[in-house]
């Protein structure tokens, strides 16, 4: 018997228990959501949605979306070169984000909003209503950038009734944040919010600066300002409209990474540079890195969104979302992750992304007898500017010769090429590329819920996508690819697509326009007024692109066609929910099978990424989720993810391993589970909270290097308050990854440094103090 077909047969058991059981209940103090674009219990959703309250996240310290990682199985978050290269997976399926050619598999939307890439979400979110974390394709609803799932974002609604809230938090690693959020009336029927907050924390890596010129001694630090404003204006009961304004701006470090293994050539490395190079230990735990040139990034994240609902008749509703965002990033890096200066990217602005997007949403929501509908027309532009850059340092040519000739001959370089030492690659030339991509999407997309009964539901979507996109690359080798171009042996290594005369002052134009329709159908049976359960068949698509990047064949020519192929998905879901105790007591259950047809993996071959489309990738398993409001202040939550994921026998060229193997951040096992609890001690409220998270073994790279595997762990925070009983004031002593675990974000071969192995870690253990106000 397969893992399937067990946990099919421990579905229909529990399913039959829970019809019998006698105890359940409507349940009376439910989460709404709207994960179909429109209000509904969570309890009566039928599709596999887990709900991080705001109050859940206060009470958490949770800022962002990777904070959210901790609160819920089945999500990862992680981020590799630095935050502007953030993706998020679910199911053990998502997107690497090394390449903004690249879309992403589990899309974010931020108040109804739709974000380009996961990376342009991470911002602090302000104060929150809920995020719902969709899993499984939502295209139909949600469009194309949805084919493994979405995390929506709902933020706080401004309030007629006058409020403040006040944050000041600081703790170790010099961490410091403040935060105000004001809301209020400002005239009749209009009211307004803003919240603003800062937040800093020193680094986490130690770094060797070795030749210079960078200064900085630490890295992966946080420095950012945000601010968030709104207002509500409902006139009437029939109308409410909501503009929202954000910006949020980060000027900080990242990110170097720690050594996991260590090469052969790491002597080369040490004879380049004025310290060690590189590290001559392993030691993770230590976070030392070196870099010799600087890693800072600048990213300005800024919008603008007007939602408009109007009550026409008081069985249809018109919405609108009109949205403008920009999203702009440049950062340095020390390409050769060590302190010789071998090459790099400036900073500046010379190597970063920029992203100029315009999206217009309408739909009609109305009820007609026994049938609940949907239509909408959704409309978007996306400007994508890449800026990429390669740059030689004092030590590439010197390095090259050493990589050459065994460690034996500084010179072989020269001698292959026939010009003078130091003139086949002159510090200060390099490759400089502009990629500017345009894309125009336009879909219509539609739902039914018929109540077939009182208790049985049919629902019906569909969506029709169609996309077209402009690429125009422009490549400059500034030294015309000298030594590539002269070289007679070795053109393996002195060949590398950054030195390649046939990108010399090339300008390559590409275009490709696609239509999909994609679509899903649900049955729900509402068996009592406490227990669903439901069948669920679903589609996803994500449409064709480019590679954002230097491509070239074995010959050296340029392979002037980047293009990749749309990936899709279709997955079939079998849910149940229930309500216990009058609704204190919540257990989901969902079994999962999901396929993806032409899975687009990025990879890093070194120097630059590619992106390959996969032909097959199915992940199956189950998921359950469970909360207990006890009624003497203890409330406790739990939840398990069994995934077994894995890709099609088909062998992949370059990517040997690939075949009928797990893919990459995709553990068999992941658990989340916490506690709150809150008493009167002595006339004061004392509140307390523990989370976890469990992930078994998984690996972090997407070529399954056995070296990048992340072996089990577990992260857990915690957090102890004392305050005032009605909340006025609250004093919290808190602590982040309590155990102080050491564990992988991403793990990567180090450039030209073969066997020499690097790794981005998760956050130290960190602990410090926050005192709330509120008014």
């Amino acid at each position: 018997m397969t893992h399937l077909s067990r946990l099919l047969a421990c579905s229909a058991l529990a399913s039959g228990l829970l019809t019998a059981s006698a105890f359940a209940a409507e349940p009376t103090t439910e989460v709404v959501i709207t994960a179909q674009k429109r209000p509904e219990p969570l309890s009566r959703a039928p599709l596999s949605v887990a709900v991080v309250t705001g109050e859940q996240m206060e009470r958490n310290g949770a800022h962002d979306l990777k904070d959210l990682q901790v609160l819920t199985p089945s999500l990862l978050i992680t981020s590799t070169a630095n935050e502007a290269q953030t993706t998020a997976r679910l199911r053990g399926v998502g997107t690497v984000g090394d390449n903004p050619g690249l879309e992403s598999s589990v899309g974010v939307t931020i108040d109804g909003v739709l974000r380009p890439r996961t990376a342009t979400a991470m911002s602090d979110l302000g104060v929150l209503d809920r995020v719902e974390i969709l899993k499984g394709p939502q295209s139909d609803t949600y469009g194309k950038g949805a084919s493994a799932g979405i995390i929506q974002v709902v933020t706080k609604l401004p309030s007629l009734t006058p409020s403040q809230s006040y944050e000041l938090t600081a703790g170790s690693q010099w961490t410091l944040g403040a935060s105000a959020y004001l809301t209020g009336p400002l005239a009749d029927s209009l009211a307004g919010s803003l919240y603003v907050a800062t937040r800093q924390r020193d680094g986490q890596y130690d770094i060797h600066t070795g030749d210079g010129p960078r200064t900085k001694t630490d890295d992966g630090d946080i420095n950012y300002d945000s601010i968030r404003g709104q207002l509500l204006y409902a006139p009437s009961g029939s109308l409410r409209m909501r503009l929202i304004a954000d910006y949020t701006r980060r000027d900080e470090s990242c990110c170097a990474g720690t050594a996991i293994a260590i090469g052969g050539t790491r002597g080369y490395i040490d004879s380049l540079s004025d310290d060690e190079g590189t590290a001559s230990v392993v030691d993770p735990e230590g976070r030392e890195a070196w870099a010799n040139r600087p890693t800072g990034q600048e990213i300005n994240d800024g919008g603008v969104s007007l939602q408009t609902d109007l009550a026409i008749t008081p069985t249809l509703q018109l919405t609108s979302i009109t949205a403008a965002r920009y999203w702009d990033h440049n950062s340095g890096y020390d390409a050769d992750f060590s302190s010789a200066d071998v090459y790099y990217r400036n900073e500046g602005g010379s190597f970063g992304n920029r992203f100029n997007t315009v999206s217009q949403e309408v739909r009609l929501n109305g009820k007609t007898w026994r049938f609940d509908w949907m239509a909408g027309v959704f409309l978007d532009t996306e400007e994508l500017t890449r800026n990429d850059e390669t740059i030689y340092g004092a030590d590439y040519e010197g390095y090259l010769s050493l990589l050459l000739s065994g460690g034996a001959n500084p010179a072989r370089v020269s001698e292959i090429t026939g010009l003078p030492v130091g003139q086949s690659f002159v510090p200060g030339q390099g490759a400089h590329d502009v990629h500017d991509q345009r894309e125009r999407n336009a879909a219509i997309f539609g739902h039914v819920d018929w109540f077939v009964t009182d208790t049985l539901t049919v629902l019906i979507g569909a969506r029709s996508n169609h996309q077209k996109k402009t690429l125009v690359s422009h490549y400059t080798t500034s030294d015309a690819g000298i030594a590539c171009a002269r070289a007679t042996a070795s053109k393996s290594v002195i060949c590398q697509a950054a030195s390649n005369p046939a990108f010399t002052d090339l300008t390559n134009v590409q275009g490709a326009e696609e239509s999909a329709t994609v679509g899903s159908i649900k049955v729900k049976w509402q068996i009592t007024p406490g227990i669903m359960t439901y069948a669920s068949y679903g589609e996803g698509w994500k449409g064709a692109g480019f590679n954002l990047d230097r491509e070239q064949t074995s010959a050296f020519a340029v392979d002037r066609n980047t293009s990749f192929g749309a990936e899709t998905s279709r997955a079939y879901e079998l849910g149940a929910k229930a309500r216990f105790f009058d609704g204190r007591l919540a257990v989901d259950g969902t079994l999962f099978d999901q396929r993806f047809r032409n899975f687009q993996l990025n990879t890093f071959l070194g120097t630059s990424f590619l992106v390959t489309s996969i032909p097959n990738l199915r992940s199956k398993g189950v998921e359950l989720e469970s909360r207990y409001v006890t009624g003497f202040g203890l409330n406790l939550r739990a939840g398990a993810t069994y995934t077994d994921a894995k890709f099609g026998p088909e062998a992949i060229t370059g990517l040997p391993l690939l075949a009928n193997n797990t893919p990459s951040f995709a553990p068999e096992w992941s658990s989340a589970f916490g506690l709150d609890y809150s008493r009167m001690v002595h006339g004061l409220k004392l509140t307390a909270s523990l989370d976890g998270r469990y992930n078994s073994d998984y690996n972090t790279g997407s070529d399954l290097a056995p070296i990048k595997i992340q072996k089990a762990y577990t992260l857990y925070n915690g957090r102890v308050g004392i305050g005032a009983p009605d909340g006025n004031w609250t004093l919290e002593l808190w602590g982040l990854n309590l155990t102080d675990e050491t564990y992988y974000q991403v793990a990567f071969s180090a450039p030209f440094q073969s066997g020499s192995f690097k790794a981005f870690t998760g956050n130290p253990r960190t602990v410090g103090l926050t005192l709330r106000l509120k008014h």
